[in-house]
């Protein structure tokens, strides 16, 4: 009885693995040997780091070098005319998204870029899609939030409470400015928000240079602020609305590509994504589509 069930064990797993393997060929026939003028589709889904993933189950980030690899892919084959950016993401690393932004320029000398943005560009996400030869929006997108923030929780009066006494050895004036325990001295607050004050009027450089806008104009429209895709058109802070194919459109115009583009897509989703994304569709496609493209996340924040 046992060697019954250890067989019919055996004949799902095989089976399993037959239409795992069959999925991961339809999605390579389907994405890699098509024939034709492609528009390659980069990711840029997550919040935007220098470091990468933190754990198996956890969501991808956006990095510079998951970025830099899926470009380089693209520029290296010939038949991609066209670069998209799929932007879903709320920004973060101010050093991450200068990075991300300069290879994007890097990279639209050689071929045209366009952005799209999803449901969010927010902050570092929407100044690297600024670097594009073209941004479009979705009219719901939500996009802006041109700015810069710092935290620094303080927490000394729960310390008092608690009875908790913190001695504290340092060499230089302001060496423990942000470890909380105490409030900030006047000295060191300003010098914090001449810090921050710097990186955003670099910010603002960057969005004027790249929408070809003034910096007194997009301080205007700046500060922060949150926008629709609609509005974020009227303001000048992307150049159309539309949905991903539109996008698509854009960019084989740019990329001189005559009819339908085939397209080839960088950057997916990881293999916990995947799957249960594409659960209805079928287990094996989805868990085998996963398991291809997990090597291949780039997901930008």
């Amino acid at each position: 009885m046992m060697r019954k069930y250890l067989l019919i064990i055996l004949v799902v797993f095989v089976a399993f693995v037959s239409i795992s393997v069959l999925g991961a060929y339809l999605v390579t026939k389907q994405d890699r040997l098509s024939l034709g003028d492609k528009v390659a589709v980069i990711k840029v889904y997550g919040t935007i780091s220098m470091s990468g993933d933190t754990g198996l189950f956890e969501e991808s980030r956006a990095t510079p070098d998951k970025l830099k690899e899926a470009l380089l892919q693209a520029e290296r084959d010939g038949s991609v005319k066209a670069i998209l950016l799929e932007i879903n993401s709320p920004g973060g690393s101010v050093v991450a998204s200068d990075e991300m932004a300069r290879a994007i320029k890097e990279t639209k000398k050689k071929k045209p870029v366009v952005a799209w943005m999803g449901e969010m560009a927010t902050s570092g996400a929407y100044y690297i899609a600024t670097a594009s030869d073209y941004v479009i929006a979705d009219r719901a997108t939500i996009t802006g939030s041109i700015g810069v923030i710092s935290v620094f929780p303080e927490y000394s009066r729960l310390l008092e409470k608690l009875g908790i006494n913190v001695t504290v050895v340092k060499g230089g004036e302001y060496k423990d400015f942000s470890m909380g325990y105490r409030p900030m001295t006047e000295k060191e607050r300003e010098m914090l928000e001449n810090l921050v004050q710097e990186i955003y009027d670099q910010f603002l450089d960057e969005v004027a240079a790249n929408r070809n806008l003034s910096e007194t104009y997009v301080k205007s429209v700046a500060e922060g602020r949150i926008y629709t895709g609609s509005t974020a058109k009227e303001l000048k802070l992307v150049d159309d609305v539309g949905g991903k194919e539109y996008a698509i459109k854009k960019a084989a115009e740019l990329g001189g590509i005559e009819g339908e583009p085939n397209i080839v897509t960088y950057g997916r989703r990881g293999i916990f994504e995947e799957f249960l994304g594409k659960a209805s569709a079928g287990f094996g496609y989805g868990f085998a589509k996963g398991l291809l493209q997990a090597k291949e996340i780039v997901k930008l924040g």
